[in-house]
């Protein structure tokens, strides 16, 4: 497998598990903010918006969670079309967007699905276990794995694989 291949599995773990977690207990800028504080170096959500979230769907449209299928549908396709997890009004940086919170609010009140407040650690722990177990299925070594972690989802490059808790 190319680094290109592994950065998209990590991509499309890490991004997953982050519209999980929006869907049932978190903001896009929650999630971007625990993230960056951790040492992230960008937050999934303004990273998507930048690609464009019609091509991070187009990847794999059969998702979990139906908020980006909806977002795309209603035109949020990013910062290119001016609003996707966030608004960037004038094409500048992000803006904090309210009625991106009410979409998840609603999806998740159709399908039954109570939503709850987690904490900032608990939010990093989730996107780290869901890159462990992306990296488990790809068996790099650790070297590259940094390698594509740092590429494919901005992971701290003074972090090791030890703080994401992999092969302890």
């Amino acid at each position: 497998m190319t680094g290109a291949d592994a950065a998209i599995v990590l991509q499309d773990a890490f991004w997953q598990a982050g519209e999980a977690l929006m869907y049932r207990h978190t903001t896009p800028w929650e999630l971007d903010e625990a993230l960056t504080n951790w040492g992230y170096t960008m937050g999934p959500c303004e990273a998507q918006d930048l690609i464009g979230l019609e091509k991070v769907l187009a990847r794999d449209p059969n998702r979990s969670v139906p908020i980006l299928p909806r977002m795309v549908a209603e035109g949020r396709i990013g910062k290119s079309g001016g609003v996707g997890y966030y608004r960037y009004p004038g094409g500048g940086g992000a803006v904090v967007d309210p009625l991106i919170e009410d979409m998840f609010r609603e999806e998740a009140w159709f399908a039954s699905d109570d939503r709850s407040e987690i904490s900032d650690a608990q939010i990093v722990e989730t996107m780290n276990a869901a890159l462990v177990q992306a990296l488990d299925r790809l068996s790099l070594p650790d070297s590259e794995a940094l390698s594509v972690l740092a590429r494919a989802v901005h992971f701290p490059k003074d972090k090791n694989l030890r703080e994401l808790t992999l092969r302890a």
